[in-house]
C-alpha cells in the first residue's frame, strides 16, 4: 500500500499534465503561426520529467520521515490551508493570463482575453498542480519540523533531496526561459514572480528548520546545483543531440557511476556523490558534443575539470563536511579516475570528429587503436589487483558469518565489484561503439535505413515477462539465501514452473523463428554463434538448478531446458542476421542495437526463469554461497557481454563494410581493433577469474578433489585441463543420474561439479571466441560467399 502511495501523484502529475496537452496537441486544434507545445521546455521536460519527479521525491522524503516516526497529528488544516494558498497564486497567474492586453500568444492562447480548449484545461491544471505541490511541500516541512535534528540532516542531505532541489530549481529555469521569449508581458511577470516567491518560501522553510543549517547541506547544494545545471544544458541541447551524442552521454554517466563505486573497506557507494559526478560527466559531454564540437582543445580537454570535479565532490564529502562512510580520495580511485578521463575524452573526441565526415581519418584511427589499448592493457590491471582481493576475502572461512553465509563486509565488496565491472564494461563499450561509427565514414561505412519487425521483437519480450510473473514464487524461492548454511532447506517440488518456462520457451521460438524464416538467407557463422550462446545458457540453468545440487530431472525440468535453449538459440540468430540486415539490407545502427538490448532482456528473463523453475522441480537445496538465481545473473550477465562483443559486434561491421570498399580489410580491422584491444584483457581475465571460484570453495570446504585448478595454475594450465576436467562432471552426473534421493553428496562431489561447470563455460567462450574470429576473417574475404549489403 505504501508504495502505490509513493507512486500515485507522481503518476497523476504525469498524466493529466504532459500526456493531457500531448493528446490536446495531437488531436485538438493548432493554430498556425503560433508556438506550439514543444516550443515551451517548461511544458514538455517540465511537465513531463521534472514535476513528476519533484512530486515523487516529496512523497519519498515525507513518508520516509513518518516511517521514522515523525507523526504530524494535526498536519492536515495546515497542508489545506497552504494548499489553498498555492491555488490562489496558481489562479493569479492564470487570471494575468487572461486579463493582459498584450499576451504572448501561443497554441493554448491564440488571441487575448481568450483560451481554447487546451488552453482551458492547462489553466485548470495549472491551479490543481499549484495547490497539490504546495501541500505536497507543506506536508514534508510539517514532518521535518516534528523530526529530530538528526532525521532533518539524514532527510536533507539524501539523494532525494538533490533531486528535489535540482526539480525545483531547474523547472523555475526554464519557466522563465519560456516566460522571457519575447517581449515582456503583464502575465509573464505575475508568472515569474510566483516563481520567486515559491523559491525564497523553500529556502525559508529550510533554513528555519531545526538542524536545518550545516556545513554537511553544502553536499546537497552542489550536487543539486550540479543536476540543476544539467537538466537545462539537456533541456536546451536535446533538439541538436544526434544519436551518437546520446551514446556518447550513456558512456559518461557509466563512467561516472564506475568512479563513485570506487570505494575502499567499510565505506559505502553513496548515491548522492553518484548523481554528482554522473551529472557532471553528463553535463560536460553534452555541452561540448553540441556547442563546441567545432573546437578540438575543448572536445580533448574538457574530460580533465570533469574528472577533476569529481575528485573534488570526494574530497568535500571526506575531508571538509566528513559524511559519515564516506570513501576518502585513495590510489585507487585515482586509477578509476584515469579510466573515466579516457573514457570521457574518447566520447567528446567522437563526438568532435563525427562532425568532419571522415576528415581526420589517421587521428581518428590512432585513438581508437591508443583508447583500445589504454584501457585493455593498462587500466584494466586495476580490476585484476582489485578481483584479487576480492577471491582472497570470498576464501577466507574465518570472514563467514553465523551459517556458513557470505558475511557483509564480503557481500558489499562483490557489490562494488560488479558495480564498478558493469558500468566501465558498458562505458567502454559504449565509448568504443561511438568513437568507431564517428571514424566509420571515412572507411567505406554504409549507414543503413531499414526498419524492423518490431511486433515480433516486443511480442517475445512480453512472453519472457509473462512467463517470470507466472513463476515469481519459484523466482523468489531460487533467490531465497539459507538462514544457516549447516542447516539448508530444500525447496517445495513442484513442476509447475517448468511446465509454463517450456511452453514459454516454445511459444518465444516459434514467435522468434517466424522473424528467421521471413529473412530467407542463411548464415553459417551467425548459426555457429548462436548455437555456442545456446550451449552457454543452457550449461548455466543445467550447473546452477540441477548440477551443483544434484537435483534430479524431471520430464518437466528437461523439457523446459529444452525450450528454453532452443529459444535462446533462435533468439540468437535472429539478432546477428534479421535484426542486422532485414531482408538483406543494413538496418538503422540504433535500431539494430535496441532490438539486440530486447533480444537480451529476453534471454535474460528466459534463462534466469528457467533455472528457476529447474531448481524447485529437483528439491535440492542449493550447496553454492548465493542462491541459484544469483549465480545464473551473473552467467547471463557474462552470457550478454559475450554475445554483444563476439557476436553483434563483428556481424554488424561486415553488414555496414561491404564487400566492394575499399581496402575491406584494413577496414574491419580498424574497427574491430580498439574493442579487441579493449576487451580482451577483461575476457582472460574474467575466464581465469570463473575458475577461482573452484579454488575459492575447495579452501573453504577443505576438499581434495579435484586437484585442479589452483591459485597459482597459468592459464596455458587451466586450458589444458578444460577437457579433464567437463569429463569429471560428465561422469558425477551420470553416475547419480538414476540414483533414488538420498543424503547430499559430500564436498569433493560438488568440488568436482563445480570445477566441470566453470570449464564447460570457459570452453564455450574460448570456442566462440575462435570461431567469431575465424568467421570474421573469412567473410571479411570473401571466403563465405557473403554477399555485398546494401
Amino acid at each position: 500500500m505504501t508504495k502505490w502511495r509513493v507512486v500515485v501523484w507522481p503518476l497523476a502529475i504525469f498524466c493529466f499534465g504532459y500526456v493531457a496537452l500531448l493528446l490536446f496537441w495531437s488531436f485538438g486544434d493548432r493554430p498556425a503561426g503560433l508556438p506550439g507545445l514543444f516550443v515551451f521546455r517548461s511544458a514538455t521536460w517540465g511537465d513531463g520529467l521534472l514535476l513528476p519527479l519533484l512530486a515523487l521525491c516529496l512523497r519519498v522524503l515525507t513518508l520516509r520521515l513518518r516511517a521514522a516516526g515523525s507523526t504530524a497529528v494535526s498536519r492536515r488544516g495546515t497542508v489545506a490551508v497552504v494548499a489553498l494558498a498555492g491555488a490562489v497564486l496558481g489562479g493569479a497567474v492564470v487570471l494575468s493570463w487572461f486579463l493582459d492586453d498584450h499576451p504572448g500568444l501561443n497554441w493554448t492562447n491564440p488571441r487575448p482575453h481568450y483560451f481554447n480548449a487546451a488552453g482551458k484545461y492547462h489553466a485548470t491544471f495549472l491551479v490543481l498542480a499549484c495547490a497539490v505541490f504546495a501541500g505536497l511541500g507543506a506536508d514534508l516541512v510539517v514532518h521535518l519540523r516534528r523530526a529530530g535534528t538528526a532525521a532533518v540532516r539524514k532527510a536533507l542531505t539524501s539523494s532525494w533531496a538533490c533531486v528535489a532541489l535540482a526539480c525545483m530549481a531547474g523547472y523555475g529555469y526554464l519557466g522563465v526561459l519560456d516566460g522571457t521569449r519575447g517581449e515582456a508581458t503583464a502575465g509573464s511577470t505575475v508568472s515569474l514572480a510566483v516563481m520567486g516567491i515559491a523559491g525564497v518560501v523553500v529556502i525559508a522553510a529550510v533554513f528555519l528548520l531545526q538542524g536545518g543549517a550545516g556545513p554537511a547541506y553544502v553536499n546537497t547544494l552542489v550536487v543539486a546545483l550540479i543536476l540543476t545545471v544539467f537538466t537545462v544544458v539537456f533541456a536546451l541541447a536535446h533538439p541538436h543531440m544526434s544519436a551518437l551524442t546520446y551514446a556518447a552521454l550513456v558512456s559518461a554517466v557509466l563512467s561516472g557511476l564506475g568512479l563513485t563505486a570506487t570505494t575502499e573497506s567499510g565505506s559505502h557507494v553513496s548515491a548522492v556523490e553518484a548523481l554528482g559526478v554522473c551529472g557532471l560527466f553528463g553535463t560536460t559531454t553534452v555541452y561540448v558534443s553540441t556547442a563546441h564540437s567545432d573546437r578540438l582543445w575543448m572536445a580533448v580537454a574538457a574530460a580533465f575539470p570533469a574528472t577533476a570535479g569529481a575528485v573534488a565532490l570526494r574530497w568535500l564529502r571526506a575531508n571538509v563536511t566528513h559524511m559519515p562512510r564516506q570513501s576518502p580520495v585513495t590510489w585507487e580511485y585515482g586509477m578509476a579516475a584515469g579510466i573515466s578521463t579516457c573514457l570521457l575524452l574518447s566520447s567528446m573526441f567522437a563526438a568532435w570528429i563525427s562532425e568532419r565526415a571522415g576528415d581526420e581519418y589517421i587521428t581518428g584511427g590512432f585513438i581508437l587503436t591508443v583508447v583500445g589499448a589504454v584501457l585493455g592493457g593498462v587500466f584494466f590491471q586495476y580490476f585484476k589487483s582489485d578481483f584479487t582481493k576480492l577471491m582472497q576475502l570470498e576464501g577466507d572461512p574465518t570472514g563467514r558469518s553465523a551459517g556458513q553465509q557470505a558475511s557483509p563486509a564480503q557481500s558489499q565488496a562483490a557489490r562494488r565489484v560488479w558495480i564498478r565491472l558493469a558500468s566501465y564494461s558498458l562505458a567502454a563499450f559504449s565509448g568504443m561503439l561511438v568513437l568507431s561509427i564517428s571514424l566509420a565514414p571515412s572507411l567505406g561505412w554504409r549507414p543503413g535505413g531499414v526498419g524492423l519487425r518490431w511486433t515480433l521483437v516486443f511480442s517475445s519480450v512480453g512472453t519472457a515477462v509473462l512467463v517470470a510473473a507466472l513463476i515469481a514464487k519459484a523466482l523468489a524461492t531460487a533467490a531465497r539465501p539459507h538462514q544457516d548454511w549447516a542447516r539448508r532447506e530444500a525447496p517445495a517440488r513442484t513442476d509447475t514452473p517448468a511446465w509454463v518456462c517450456a511452453v514459454g520457451g516454445a511459444v518465444m521460438s516459434v514467435v522468434v523463428g517466424t522473424g528467421v524464416a521471413q529473412e530467407g538467407v542463411f548464415n553459417g557463422l551467425a548459426a555457429v554463434q548462436a548455437v555456442m550462446i545456446a550451449l552457454f545458457a543452457t550449461e548455466g540453468i543445467l550447473g546452477n538448478g540441477l548440477w551443483l545440487h544434484v537435483g534430479k530431472p524431471t520430464p518437466a525440468s528437461r523439457s523446459a531446458v529444452a525450450a528454453a535453449a532452443l529459444a535462446v538459440g533462435v533468439t540468437t540468430y535472429w539478432s546477428l542476421t534479421g535484426l542486422i540486415r532485414p531482408g538483406g539490407r543494413g538496418a538503422h545502427l540504433g535500431q539494430s542495437l535496441s532490438a539486440w538490448l530486447c533480444c537480451a532482456v529476453l534471454v535474460f528473463v528466459l534463462v534466469v526463469s528457467t533455472t528457476s523453475a529447474v531448481y524447485v522441480a529437483g528439491g535440492r537445496a542449493y550447496w553454492t554461497d548465493y542462491p541459484p538465481a544469483n549465480n545464473v545473473m551473473q552467467d547471463a550477465f557474462l552470457l550478454a557481454v559475450l554475445w554483444l562483443t563476439l557476436g553483434w559486434l563483428p556481424q554488424t561491421v561486415l553488414t555496414h563494410i561491404p564487400a566492394s570498399a575499399t581496402e575491406r580489410w584494413a577496414a574491419v580491422g580498424t574497427l574491430l581493433a580498439g574493442f579487441m584491444l579493449t576487451f580482451c584483457p577483461p575476457f582472460l581475465w574474467t575466464l581465469e577469474n570463473n575458475d577461482t571460484h573452484v579454488c575459492r570453495q575447495r579452501l573453504r570446504r577443505q576438499a581434495g578433489e579435484p586437484p585442479w585448478p589452483t591459485f597459482s595454475d597459468s592459464s596455458f594450465t587451466r586450458i589444458t585441463h578444460l577437457g579433464e576436467r567437463v569429463s569429471g562432471l560428465s561422469a558425477s552426473v551420470t553416475s547419480h543420474e538414476h540414483e533414488e534421493d538420498g543424503p547430499e553428496p559430500d564436498a569433493d562431489v560438488f568440488l568436482v561439479r563445480l570445477s566441470g561447470h566453470t570449464a564447460a563455460q570457459n570452453s564455450i567462450a574460448l570456442l566462440l571466441a575462435l570461431v567469431s574470429l575465424i568467421g570474421a576473417v573469412g567473410m571479411t574475404a570473401g571466403f563465405t560467399g557473403d554477399s555485398e549489403q546494401g
